[in-house]
């Protein structure tokens, strides 16, 4: 194996390198694609927080000071701090514990199955287009849905 300084490298060879450095670079440098349709947070947000996590994340159990009720708490955050962060995915905890193997024991949900990945993908979408909440909406815990649905 020898090694070569850039000096004596072919001119093609090292404008060949540069450029891929370069667009490796730039490609990391991209905002994110916006995403297929606008999320609806009643129609689709809801129902996937509501049956996914509000089991733990609720005002009666309120697992690792995380409160997912309503838009305030759940914009607050919880003991790390908050977890949506409008417009950053992927800095947003809520949604990167998702991405997490089940062997992570901070994973979410805690649970063999997971989100699956339409699911991942429709939450990574709602926190791309801001994160909207409609201020009066307010999760249902499931413990709670025998006595509040019909």
């Amino acid at each position: 194996f020898q090694v070569r300084s850039l000096s004596s490298m072919k001119p093609h060879f090292l404008a060949a390198v540069l450029g891929l450095l370069g667009l490796t670079a730039c490609t990391q440098l991209q905002p994110e694609l916006p995403p297929d349709h606008a999320v609806d947070f009643v129609a689709e947000v809801k129902p996937l927080l509501e049956s996914r996590c509000l089991e733990c994340h609720h005002r009666r159990y309120v697992c690792a000071g995380l409160n997912l009720e309503t838009k305030a708490l759940a914009m607050k955050g919880g003991r790390s701090g908050p977890v949506i962060i409008p417009g950053s995915p992927h800095q947003s905890l809520l949604y990167k514990v998702l991405l997490l193997g089940h062997e992570n024991p901070v994973a979410m949900p805690p649970t063999p199955e997971g989100v699956e990945s339409e699911q991942q993908k429709l939450l990574h979408d709602w926190i791309l287009q801001g994160a909207p909440w409609p201020e009066k909406v307010r999760l249902v815990p499931p413990q709670d849905w025998k006595t509040t649905r019909s």
